[in-house]
């Protein structure tokens, strides 16, 4: 709720064009050729890597996987927390060593004198310092049900809690979740399918290294497996897209070398691709 409301208050004021002096000339051709002579670093193409490859990731298995529905209802319910929530509060609890000391703070906070946060400093804490976070009802112990009969966000105690007598500051009231296995199932399915993807590229992985060290090419791979192949002129500059969004990808492309034996490598969301150099381009000037 802090980060929410936070604010920003500034001053601005645009600059274009029409505040020169004077307009710029448009340079004419031989400037624009010089510049780029001068600077060529600036207008040079990086070191680039003609690359074909043979990939196989679960999002290529999850369409044709077989799902069981009782699998999917013990996901179900091994995520149950997340689908079945009660009432919650956001709080903050102030513990003090003593009663007298609590009431005496609550007084403070009543008047007018003193606010929550102003409390949580005289003892040397931040709110950050005090927060509990979401909490159900339960969860607060003897002091749950003044905390929860807020029907709006206040500053409730002296209460009894496990390491003393505190102030409880309630912040936001989160309502509880209830969603049922049907509703959930679409996103169940989707992590149920890509779990199993990834269990069957594992049992097939030793399959593939057989083909591999047998002396397959990457397009004997696309054609007697699920791996798919393509190619990437990839560079230091390529957009993370497609197997250039992997890690391991980005680590290997660029030690590749031509003639490399060819080998299966992991990818972290469980797949596996090879690699092949086809060639390799210089940098080089990109022309005036």
């Amino acid at each position: 709720a802090r980060w929410i409301l936070e604010r920003r208050d500034f001053s601005w004021e645009e600059l274009t064009a029409d505040d020169l002096a004077a307009p710029i000339t448009p340079p004419d051709e031989e400037t624009l050729i010089a510049w780029h002579q001068a600077n060529a670093a600036q207008f040079t193409s990086p070191e680039r890597r003609r690359i074909t490859y043979a990939w196989l990731t679960p999002d290529m298995l999850e369409a044709t996987v077989q799902l069981d529905d009782s699998a999917l209802r013990d996901l179900y319910q091994s995520r149950i927390d997340e689908f079945q929530q009660p009432e919650r509060r956001m709080v903050e609890r102030l513990i003090y060593s003593s009663q007298d000391e609590a009431e005496a703070a609550k007084a403070r906070l009543d008047a007018g004198e003193a606010s929550f946060e102003q409390l949580a400093a005289e003892r040397g804490l931040t709110l950050t310092d005090i927060d509990l976070g979401e909490r159900a009802e339960s969860e607060l112990g003897a002091a749950g049900p003044a905390v929860f009969a807020l029907d709006q966000p206040g500053v409730v105690g002296p209460l009894p809690s496990d390491l003393g007598p505190a102030l409880f500051s309630m912040n936001a009231i989160l309502d509880p979740v209830d969603v049922p296995f049907e509703q959930a199932l679409p996103e169940l399915r989707g992590e149920a399918a890509a779990d199993r993807a990834r269990r069957v590229i594992e049992e097939q992985a030793h399959d593939l290294e057989d083909l591999v060290a047998g002396g397959a090419s990457l397009e004997d791979l696309a054609a007697e497996t699920d791996m798919e192949l393509g190619e990437i002129e990839f560079s230091a500059d390529t957009p993370p897209q497609g197997i250039a969004a992997y890690e391991a990808f980005r680590e290997l492309a660029p030690a590749l070398t031509e003639g490399e034996i060819l080998q299966l490598h992991q990818l972290d969301d469980g797949g596996l691709f090879a690699l092949r150099l086809d060639q390799l381009i210089a940098p080089e000037l990109i022309p005036f």
